[in-house]
């Protein structure tokens, strides 16, 4: 057992993921794929200390996908944790056969508009969504484990007639 959850949120590692999906899923390792972060030395030192329980690797959406396979037949569950739909859907064209991904966190920018009270999409946004969806990938939004999963197609009908 290896990754027990797959998630877009633009805060990466921060109280929700830490607290309530650290303690609900208790996870040995935590992946942030993020090319820009990953080429950060203060990024990467500041994220490897946000989860004390937990390891967490910062790395590229190569580095991610090449070590995919590994991760998923590794001891204990791992958490991967990218930015945007953008990082997803570049993961599943690097490789990686994920065939789920939790929306967590995509919030107000200019140009976005609301899905619900977390998530925010504007067309660049849609277009990976579809993509992701068109390869078979599941997308529920839910912030936190207490939470019901839906769908995004269900927030967004026209994501699921593209």
């Amino acid at each position: 057992m290896s990754w027990a959850l797959h998630r877009v949120d633009d805060r990466l590692i921060h109280g929700q993921v830490v607290v309530a999906w650290g303690r609900h899923l208790r996870p040995r390792r935590i992946w942030v794929v993020d090319d820009a972060t990953a080429a950060s030395a203060w990024e990467r030192k500041l994220l490897t200390s946000a989860a004390p329980d937990s390891e967490v690797r910062v790395v590229t959406v190569v580095e991610a996908a090449a070590a995919y396979p590994e991760e998923a037949a590794a001891e204990g569950p791992a958490i991967l944790l990218v930015r945007n739909l953008a990082t997803a859907a570049g993961l599943l064209e690097a490789g990686a056969p994920i065939l789920r991904f939790n929306l967590g966190g995509i919030h107000y920018a200019p140009g976005r508009t609301k899905v619900n009270d977390y998530i925010y999409l504007d067309d660049e946004d849609r277009a990976h969504a579809r993509r992701l969806l068109a390869r078979g990938v599941i997308l529920s939004v839910q912030d936190v484990p207490g939470t019901r999963a839906v769908p995004l197609a269900e927030l967004e009908p026209d994501l699921a007639r593209a």
